[in-house]
């Protein structure tokens, strides 16, 4: 089991893991279920895309189980790049007199109450009254009529039913929830690209500049029309289907996103 350089960032240290395993993103992605972007996501220090930390960590040792790694300390450096959230501790404090040493004289401390005697008029007068409310009870249950029970029988008890409490997802296989039709993600890495993307109908979803690790995402429930200005800059994931680099470095590039994936255009 390999141990992550304690002097590299946490996303580097995972990919350093999984390179030493001689394994593709693409491969962890099928061994653990986890999308390739995700995980491509956490080796670069993004760990946003993974929602709640609760996930990230149940991606980080999922990862780590599949490379070889030791999870903890990539656990450990997670909570502390990251953090995490704890429950406050309180601490009971008995308080106790303090004396001055000096001065030879104590500080005033609140007296215990004065332990007083049963009030028995009281008692006798809730006596009175729970002996009253039990005769009533009894006299209206023996006034009701009662079923003859069948000679040689012996009553049972119903058992109640048992619930079977609903299995929670663990961190590792939450999964996003699928989208029948045209799903893409926009994301550049490396640099800045003009971006515009159209639905089934021609209009215009946006238009504008994506800045370097800046990410939008869109849905059609046909198909969506991509021009990119710089496709070298540009990741795209199209109904789960990833294409890590869009073209070369400051070419233009069209593509077409449908349920299936994506194609040029």
């Amino acid at each position: 089991m390999t141990t992550p350089d304690e002097h590299a960032s946490l996303g580097a240290a995972l990919c350093a893991a999984r390179e030493a395993a001689g394994m593709t993103v693409e491969k962890v992605s099928e061994r653990t279920r986890i999308r390739a972007t995700l995980i491509r996501d956490l080796e670069a220090d993004r760990f946003d895309s993974s929602g709640a930390p609760v996930y990230a960590r149940g991606h980080l040792r999922s990862i780590a189980g599949v490379v070889g790694a030791d999870p903890a300390p990539l656990l450990a450096r997670f909570d502390r790049e990251v953090g995490t959230e704890t429950s406050p501790v309180v601490e009971t404090v008995a308080a106790t007199p303090v004396r001055a040493a000096t001065s030879g004289f104590s500080l005033p401390v609140a007296q215990a109450p004065e332990r007083r005697g049963p009030n028995w008029a009281v008692a006798g007068v809730a006596a009175v009254g729970l002996l009253t409310a039990v005769i009533a009870i009894g006299t209206i249950v023996d006034s009701e009529p009662r079923e003859p029970a069948a000679l040689g029988t012996v009553p049972t008890a119903t058992p109640a039913p048992v619930s079977t409490p609903t299995a929670l997802p663990s961190e590792a296989t939450a999964q996003a929830p699928t989208f029948d039709g045209a799903d893409l993600r926009i994301r550049t890495i490396g640099g800045a690209s003009w971006v515009r993307v159209r639905n089934s109908a021609r209009k215009t979803l946006f238009e504008g500049v994506l800045a370097d690790g800046q990410s939008k995402d869109f849905r059609d429930a046909t198909a969506l029309n991509i021009v990119v200005g710089n496709a070298g800059a540009v990741s795209m994931v199209c109904s789960g289907k990833d294409l890590p680099r869009a073209g070369g470095n400051g070419k233009i590039a069209r593509f077409s996103c449908s349920d299936t994936g994506l194609v040029p255009a």
